[in-house]
């Protein structure tokens, strides 16, 4: 069953978790498509799909990220799903292409998250987005040996919104009927 949220993002009903995004889209100072577009295609790996010109979209699993040309330097949190047996392998998927963000007090590049029964690492994007690579323990597995490939993402577990948190609040109570 799909429930449409709005022009940007879908969410839908899905197994193995309870929901998913199938578009995800940001904004992007218009000068850091071309960046954006080497990072998340070249560096990443993740393949294209087609976006409007000038525009950047990736497929992440079943779902797409999309970075739209607007205002300011706007950044974002968001975090993919690694299948819950494959975190180790993106781990060293990600060291390789991308700095990881360490823990500021231990110096620990894998955050464990034992209330989620999970464990991620965090890196940065071109536009100062930090992006997470999060794996829940028994969610997605898949069994798979050797290398990580980015077609083993399974889309997005987590997408932060930045800004002002009370008007925020308000507008998704008023949009969607979402309390805090």
């Amino acid at each position: 069953r799909q429930r449409p949220l709005n022009s940007t993002a879908e969410l839908i009903e899905s197994s193995p978790m309870p929901i998913a995004f199938r578009h995800v889209l940001f904004e992007a100072a218009p000068a850091l498509m071309p960046e954006l577009t080497a990072f998340y295609s070249g560096t990443l790996g993740l393949g294209s799909v087609p976006a409007a010109k000038g525009d950047v979209a990736v497929a992440v699993g079943d779902a797409t990220l999309e970075f739209r040309a607007g205002h300011g330097c706007p950044f974002y949190h968001y975090a993919f799903l690694v299948p819950g047996d494959r975190f180790d392998a993106a781990h060293r998927w990600a060291a390789e292409r991308v700095a990881i963000l360490p823990d500021e007090n231990t110096g620990e590049e894998v955050f464990d998250f034992e209330h989620w029964d999970a464990r991620a690492v965090y890196f940065h994007d071109p536009a100062g987005s930090i992006g997470e690579l999060i794996a829940h323990r028994g969610i997605g597995a898949s069994d798979a040996a050797g290398r990580f490939h980015p077609d083993e993402l399974l889309g997005f577990s987590e997408v932060g919104i930045v800004g002002d948190p009370p008007l925020l609040a308000d507008s998704l109570a008023q949009t969607f009927a979402l309390t805090i």
